[in-house]
């Protein structure tokens, strides 16, 4: 029972959606079973609700003690109270989200006739949603859809007006501008990892539109519009703008899809990073404690294992270890606990490497089978790089002809391909000059090189070594 939805939705809520569950539970007019009162009940006073303490059997004696247990019976009840604590949602959810009772109440009294107690609704519902200071793109679909109803009703006796239609254009086409620039966003994150058409019909017209009549004055617009730059053009001055602008406008949008901007700002810093490009390192470590520590990707005290690693990878290339282990100390129970093991020994191996404890890094890495393809990459990757600083270079070159293999073999990881190939690529270079040390005289590896501070830094090895042997 604990895995069903109305036990998930009950542990999901807050204190004060609970105290209000509660009251609306025992309202008659809503709930008149008084067994899906108790059953609730049930639910609720469990001082903590797991596998054992919510189970059909403990429902059945709490609610019907010294009888036959019915699992018909409680999986019906189940039914009911799910059925009920489903009203209260529809209910709150109605009452939180503004205009929309509005919208709800005005239509009812549209179809019924009552177009007086319509339209009053209707103006008060647009003195409601115009003064908010709230402009996100829900406040520009509201301003339409109550504009058109205002229309709809008072057109009807009246001809003479213009209703605000230029208005009320003017709120749909800013929505729609919106709606077409976030679509493009999500569409161009997921080609970077999976390759499909998509028809983006509008697209091309919207960017178009935006350069007029003053759209990217709106700041909603203007940080969706810098986005599509980001994701398409890798425009580093729409990057500049985004950063700026999101931080003094977070209030304007949903906790996902403000989630899914830093997010996007993240990824882009990181591809950025990967070029070798420090300021874009220290802006995705700094994006990313900030969001964590403002709640903004995480979510019920979880935290994605991928920003987890993604952050101390990034704390540990800007060698700001201090940081990073007050991170992992603080955010480690914060990894959703089926992968938290698995997240925080692929990390302590790279801690272990940044710090030189080469053999307690081998020893996590060449005895874990990491869960993602990409953790997988950098495992192999990182132990290529402790056999080479070991110089047993007859077991690095065994594993590198594997992990050539591997990452060739390997669909769907993006610029992550061409990232690792590259990789590998250097690592033979590494070891044909390692092998005739006369090659690496005036060699340095170029600026294109992933991860080139490690490789320049073993070129230099390799030059000193042969100084000293001379």
């Amino acid at each position: 029972m604990f895995e069903t939805k109305l036990v998930q939705t009950f542990i999901s809520l807050n204190t004060d959606e609970k105290r209000n569950l509660r009251k609306w539970m025992s309202n008659r007019n809503v709930n008149g079973n008084d067994d899906v009162l108790y059953f609730f009940q049930f639910i609720e006073s469990r001082k903590s609700i797991t596998v054992k303490t919510t189970t059909k059997e403990k429902a059945h004696d709490y609610l019907y003690p010294n009888t036959l247990f019915n699992d018909l019976r409680i999986r019906h009840l189940i039914w009911l109270t799910t059925e009920v604590v489903e009203s209260f949602i529809v209910c709150i959810s109605i009452e939180n989200q503004l205009g929309l009772k509005e919208k709800l109440l005005s239509k009812f009294y549209t179809d019924k006739g009552l177009l007086t107690h319509a339209n009053k609704t209707i103006e008060d519902a647009i003195d409601l949603v115009t003064e908010s200071s709230l402009k996100n793109a829900e406040f520009y679909k509201n301003i339409y859809d109550f504009d058109i109803a205002f229309y709809d009703i008072n057109s009807r006796n009246n001809r003479n007006k213009d209703f605000k239609i230029n208005e009320s254009i003017h709120s749909f086409t800013v929505y729609s501008i919106v709606e077409v620039l976030k679509t493009a966003c999500i569409v161009n994150a997921i080609q970077r990892v999976m390759e499909f058409e998509s028809q983006q019909y509008l697209l091309n017209a919207v960017l178009d539109l935006v350069q007029q009549d003053d759209f990217l004055q709106i700041p909603i617009v203007r940080i969706y519009y810098n986005t599509y730059l980001i994701i398409s053009n890798e425009d580093e001055v729409a990057f500049k703008s985004f950063i700026i602008d999101i931080k003094e406008n977070e209030g304007l949008f949903t906790k996902q899809d403000l989630n899914n901007l830093y997010r996007t700002a993240i990824n882009f810093c990181i591809k950025k990073s990967n070029q070798n490009i420090e300021y874009y390192t220290q802006q995705a470590f700094e994006l990313y404690l900030y969001a964590i520590e403002n709640g903004i990707i995480v979510d019920n005290k979880e935290i994605n294992r991928y920003s987890f690693t993604n952050t101390i990878a990034l704390g540990i290339k800007l060698k700001e270890f201090d940081k990073v282990e007050s991170f992992v100390e603080r955010y480690s129970d914060f990894i959703e606990i089926s992968f938290r093991e698995n997240t925080i020994d692929f990390n302590a191996a790279k801690i272990f490497y940044a710090k030189n404890q080469y053999e307690s890094a081998l020893k996590i890495l060449l005895t874990n089978e990491f869960k993602d393809s990409i953790w997988n990459l950098n495992a192999k990757y990182l132990v290529l790089k402790i056999l080479f600083e070991l110089r047993n270079i007859e077991l690095l070159e065994i594993n590198l002809k594997a992990f050539k293999t591997y990452v060739k073999r390997k669909a769907n990881i993006g610029y992550h391909k061409t990232y690792f190939t590259n990789v590998c690529n250097a690592l033979s270079q590494l070891i044909d000059i390692l092998k005739n040390p006369i090659k690496s005289e005036s060699f340095i590896f170029d600026s294109e090189t992933p991860d080139v501070d490690w490789f320049n830094k073993r070129i230099l090895e390799i030059n000193s070594t042969k100084k000293v042997k001379k």
